[in-house]
């Protein structure tokens, strides 16, 4: 994105540089309203069925819990797809954990939940929803008041309670985790062993024999052979979902160059009219498609602007441009020059005149201005600030911290003007103010400017470089024409017009994006209904239009050999092959010197090999070879048998294992805390992921959505 864009997305959200969060909003969040009429079910789960509506709400309080959280954060197709998949997930893993918490007796009964709201020891998300911010107190009384108010309202009735549904899935699961964390031990016979793996070294001489000294044509790899070896590796090559893999070509849908020309044409007409313009805001707010503030800017800022020295150094008054920047064409006025400092941190206590969140508290103007008057009033008496904040200030993003903020010269555009001025401009570090913005009336200190930047000001006029209808039925009719070409033939066609077709696999019946293009839920429908070799119609995928080759499906079970398959599956049984080969060049010779002459190699040593690591120096990851020299059967000084590694066969022959005494007593306690960390802290995780593979679980969300 352009740096325009990216100043001008900033500035949006840090308009008036304060967030307010509500504290009410967090509680009476929109809970469950989603799903319309429908009552399809969407999957099973060992037999329990899984319904759309309910499906639908916890997708939609998903969503809610993310706007919430990031505001100005979009919900575009990529992120719904994410939280759809998401949803799912939790929904099986939770009524999987509901099973098995009731065949161990696991249960969270009403007076253990009333203990997590209002008990001494309460949940810390309750907690932080009741925490009285003038105090910074719990009170459990309070709470209970609170929440009873809450429950006499039908809607946040309901809201409260799927509130306490999930505190109560919250305990179910911290619960199973400590019992599944619990059952966990480890012996001491497996420390003295991985002890004895790090403290054991050995020193090898061997051979490498490179599967490239067979050459291919002497290891043909056919259907039957790599049918046997993938039943005999069938976990390697089990597909338990299934999915299909496409082939597309795109046609971007961007301006032409007469697109270019026509909006170049409109700035230039706007020239000298900006150049004479007396009210620069007037202006740019009239005939700028994209509103940024006219503000400072550092070099810096600007610095992917390819005409960013033009802007620091072209004379005041004048008009640079037009240029473009990636998907604006600008024109650009300078207004002044100075040096401001290149960040700010200051403090401030805002008493506001509006409402900035759902239910906060504000006032009227002449109410606001006693307020503040009394706060700098009981400032000067020798309050401290911070106190002052949590009662008084109604920034709900600063008053937590002491009324704080650390702010670069980058947000100043971004600020409201007059704090923005302030800090930046017209205050110096110790100073302090009474400022006026459309939010209320802030109480500011500068705690500290840091230092000097050379900055400019500068007025953006932006015109963005759009599509024309002709254009884009140029594009269309240029994808239409390919489709109907590609009907009869898709490679044919894409190597007739020198197109390039991308592959983009591993798309299951849920997906929402192809890798490569971005969010199409229809491209991926179509995909299913086809079969190999069809030709989609023409698909448009954000600015894109798509014409798609359905080039392989695989099902679940063992994979299918096909043209995307075989090269993978042949590379496997072919290193079997060759390794067979050298091991039979090798038959009968006794020494390392001996398999080495035959096939003209060198006997290396390796030095200083560790059980607990896999890499040799100078050979790579072999792990085989090395477990091989730390074999207690294998004696020193014999030679190996053939050992097939990575990347060739080896033989080795082990000249001494050598054992480093401890430098310091062994800790076993430590030791075993340090082992059981790793393994109690995923553990849960691999007892659902068992639970899930033992499961039955259909999903046909896709017959839906």
């Amino acid at each position: 994105m352009a740096v325009i864009q990216k100043i001008r997305d900033k500035y949006a959200k840090l308009a008036g540089g304060v967030i307010v969060v509500a504290l009410v909003g967090f509680i009476l969040m929109d809970y469950g309203k989603g799903g319309g009429s429908r009552s399809t079910t969407i999957g099973k789960i060992n037999g329990e069925k899984i319904d759309a509506r309910e499906y639908d709400a916890a997708v939609k309080q998903r969503e809610e819990e993310m706007k919430r959280q990031n505001p100005n954060a979009p919900v575009d197709e990529n992120t719904q797809a994410q939280l759809r998949d998401q949803v799912w997930n939790e929904m099986v893993n939770e009524r999987l954990l509901n099973e098995v918490s009731e065949k161990l007796g696991i249960t969270v009964g009403p007076a253990e939940l009333k203990d997590m709201i209002t008990g001494p020891n309460p949940d810390p998300n309750v907690k932080q929803l009741f925490t009285n911010p003038q105090t910074g107190v719990f009170n459990p009384q309070e709470a209970a008041a609170r929440i009873q108010q809450i429950k006499r309202s039908p809607d946040t009735k309901a809201q409260w309670e799927a509130f306490e549904a999930g505190l109560v899935k919250s305990r179910y699961a911290a619960k199973f985790n400590t019992l599944v964390a619990g059952s966990i031990y480890i012996p001491k016979f497996m420390l003295d062993d991985q002890n004895a793996g790090r403290n054991t070294l050995a020193k090898i001489n061997y051979v490498k024999l490179p599967y490239t000294l067979v050459p291919d044509d002497q290891a043909k790899v056919s259907d039957d052979d790599i049918k046997k070896y993938m039943e005999a590796h069938k976990a390697m090559f089990e597909i338990k979902e299934p999915s299909r893999s496409i082939d597309f070509v795109s046609f971007t849908i961007q301006p032409s160059a007469e697109d270019s020309a026509r909006t170049f044409a409109e700035l230039e007409k706007l020239k000298a009219e900006f150049a004479t313009a007396t009210n620069d805001t007037d202006f740019v707010n009239r005939n700028s498609q994209s509103q940024i503030p006219i503000a400072y800017f550092s070099k810096q800022q600007l610095q992917s602007i390819p005409n960013v020295d033009e802007l620091m150094s072209a004379p005041v008054n004048s008009i640079v441009g037009p240029f473009y920047d990636g998907s604006n064409y600008m024109l650009a006025k300078i207004e002044d020059r100075k040096s401001l400092p290149d960040s700010v941190k200051c403090r401030h206590i805002l008493v506001a005149t509006r409402q900035l969140g759902q239910g906060s508290r504000f006032f009227s103007d002449t109410a606001a201005k006693v307020r503040i008057d009394s706060v700098v009033a009981m400032l000067k008496a020798g309050a401290r600030f911070d106190s002052l904040a949590v009662t008084y200030s109604d920034d709900a993003g600063s008053k937590d911290k002491g009324g704080e903020y650390d702010f670069p010269l980058a947000q100043k555009g971004g600020l409201a003007k007059e704090f923005g001025d302030f800090v930046f401009e017209q205050g110096h570090t110790g100073e302090s103010k009474i400022v006026k913005t459309e939010l209320g009336y802030h109480y500011i200190e500068i705690l500290r400017q840091g230092a000097p930047e050379a900055s400019t000001k500068i007025a953006f006029v932006a015109k963005e470089l759009n599509i024309s209808d002709k254009t884009q039925n140029d594009i269309s009719a240029k994808a239409t024409g390919f489709a109907s070409q590609a009907s009869s033939g898709f490679d044919k066609a894409v190597k007739a017009n020198h197109y390039s077709a991308i592959p983009a696999g591993g798309l299951n019946k849920n997906s929402y994006v192809v890798n490569g293009l971005g969010a199409s839920r229809d491209l991926v429908k179509w995909a299913y209904d086809a079969k190999v070799g069809d030709v989609s119609t023409v698909y448009t995928v954000g600015d894109k239009y798509v014409v798609a080759k359905l080039s392989g499906i695989m099902d679940a079970g063992l994979a299918p050999i096909n043209a995307q398959t075989r090269p993978i599956l042949e590379g496997y049984v072919k290193k079997v092959k060759k390794a067979e080969i050298l091991k039979q060049k090798a038959k009968g010779k006794t020494t390392l010197e001996a398999i080495a002459q035959g096939e003209n190699q060198q006997v290396g040593t390796a030095d200083s090999l560790n059980f607990s690591r896999s890499f040799i120096p100078n050979v790579g990851n072999e792990p085989k070879v090395v477990g091989y020299s730390f074999c207690k059967t294998f004696k020193e000084n014999t030679l190996s048998p053939a050992i097939s590694g990575q990347d060739g066969v080896y033989f080795i022959n082990v000249l001494g294992r050598t054992t480093i005494p401890d430098q310091q007593p062994r800790n076993l306690a430590v030791e075993r805390q340090m082992l059981e960390y790793g393994i109690k802290s995923n553990a849960a995780n691999m007892v659902v992921n068992g639970l899930r593979e033992k499961a039955e679980v259909e999903d046909t969300r896709s017959k839906i959505y």
